[in-house]
C-alpha cells in the first residue's frame, strides 16, 4: 500500500519560517533607516548651502551681514539661534526678500533688513516646521524637524571665524567646527549647522533622542 503523502506545513516549520523572515527584517530596517538618514542629511546639506550662498550674496549686496540679532556688533563674530522667532523671521526676511507665507516686506522691514526686497534664497514648504499650517510666524527647520539652527557670521571682516559662544558650549557643536569657539578661529566667512549632540537642545522635548537627528553642516 503506497503511504499517503503529506500536504503542507508543519506547525514547527512555519514558526521556523516566520522566525527566519523576522529576524531578516530585523537586519534590514536599521539599514533601511540608515540610508533615510544620509538622505536627509544630504538634503539639508544641500539647503544649507543654499542659505550660506545667499547670505554671502547679501554681504556682496549691502557690504554687510542681514543684521538678525538684536543689534549688529562689527568688532566680533556672532551666532545666531533660528529657534528664537524674532531672529528666524528677521533672516527669512532679509534672504527672501519676502514673509514665509510669501507676502510682501513692509517699508520698514525693507529699510532695516532688505531695501530692494531682492530674493537672495529662497525657502520652500519643506524648510518650514509644520508646512501644511505654513504661517508667518513658522520656524526653519532641517530635514530631521530640529529647528536649533545656527548661523555664524564673520561681522569682524577678518576671514576668520573665532570665540564664538554658542548655548550649550563648543562641546555642543559638530567636531569639524569647533576651533570657531577658539581664539585661533578656522577660516571661513559663514557657517550654519545642526547637531546630533544633546548639549545645544535645551528648548527640545525630553523624549527627543539625539540619534533622531544627524549634524548637518554647511561652510563658506
Amino acid at each position: 500500500m503506497t503511504p499517503r503523502r503529506r500536504s503542507g506545513f508543519t506547525l514547527i516549520e512555519l514558526l521556523t519560517v516566520i522566525a527566519i523572515i523576522g529576524i531578516l527584517a530585523g537586519a534590514l530596517f536599521p539599514a533601511i533607516k540608515g540610508v533615510r538618514k544620509k538622505a536627509q542629511q544630504s538634503s539639508a546639506t544641500t539647503a544649507f548651502t543654499q542659505w550660506a550662498g545667499g547670505i554671502t550674496r547679501y554681504k556682496q549686496v549691502f557690504g554687510f551681514y542681514p543684521n538678525v540679532g538684536t543689534a549688529y556688533d562689527s568688532s566680533k563674530d556672532t551666532v545666531h539661534a533660528l529657534e528664537d522667532p524674532a531672529t528666524n523671521l528677521k533672516f527669512v526676511k532679509a534672504l527672501s526678500g519676502r514673509l514665509p507665507t510669501g507676502t510682501a516686506l513692509t517699508t520698514a522691514d525693507r529699510k532695516s533688513l532688505n531695501k530692494t526686497a531682492e530674493e537672495f534664497c529662497s525657502f520652500g514648504k519643506d524648510d518650514f516646521e509644520d508646512p501644511a499650517n505654513l504661517t508667518d510666524q513658522s520656524l526653519l527647520v532641517d530635514r530631521f524637524g530640529n529647528r536649533n539652527i545656527r548661523l555664524i557670521f564673520d561681522t569682524d571682516n577678518n576671514t576668520n571665524l573665532r570665540n564664538i559662544v554658542v548655548p550649550g558650549g563648543a562641546d555642543s557643536m559638530p567636531e569639524d567646527i569647533r576651533g570657531s569657539s577658539t581664539a585661533t578661529g578656522i577660516p571661513a566667512r559663514v557657517i550654519i549647522y545642526t547637531t546630533d549632540l544633546k548639549g545645544d537642545y535645551s528648548n527640545a522635548e525630553s523624549s527627543i533622542d539625539p540619534s533622531d537627528y544627524a549634524q548637518v553642516i554647511a561652510i563658506q
